[in-house]
């Protein structure tokens, strides 16, 4: 299971790299969680992420597990005629997961910076 540890500001993200936050392709009026996948077999692959849910017991090192499920909106037209083993697909259920806690992660890290921001607003 992935560390939900704070990340290091030098840790190189998956993002922009292995994905891209996108809407929802199919229907434009959805604001669920949905990224496109850029690198690999599974390039161009659009995914809608689903009930995620954080676990509520720690485990013995600290970290935290998560469960979610996801939907394929949009998958290009010859995904089937790509050779993909099986070892390609566990890496790509991996990534699914970095990539929502690295979503989750930069979420938390918004809110710090707006939490720990004392100044007076100009507004």
């Amino acid at each position: 299971m992935p560390d939900l540890g704070p990340r290091t500001k030098n840790k190189v993200g998956l993002r922009d790299d292995w994905y891209i936050p996108v809407s929802n392709p199919v229907d434009p009026n959805d604001h669920g969680l949905c990224v496109q996948i850029t690198q690999g077999p599974f390039s161009h692959v659009v995914i809608k992420y689903n009930n995620f849910k954080m676990v509520d017991k720690e485990n013995s090192d600290g970290s935290l597990d998560c469960n979610y499920s996801y939907d394929i909106v949009l998958a290009p037209a010859d995904i089937g005629e790509r050779e993909i083993s099986d070892l390609e697909g566990e890496k790509f259920e991996k990534l699914l997961g970095e990539i929502i806690l690295e979503i989750l992660q930069e979420q938390i890290n918004e809110n710090e910076i707006r939490d720990n921001n004392t100044e007076k607003s100009d507004i």
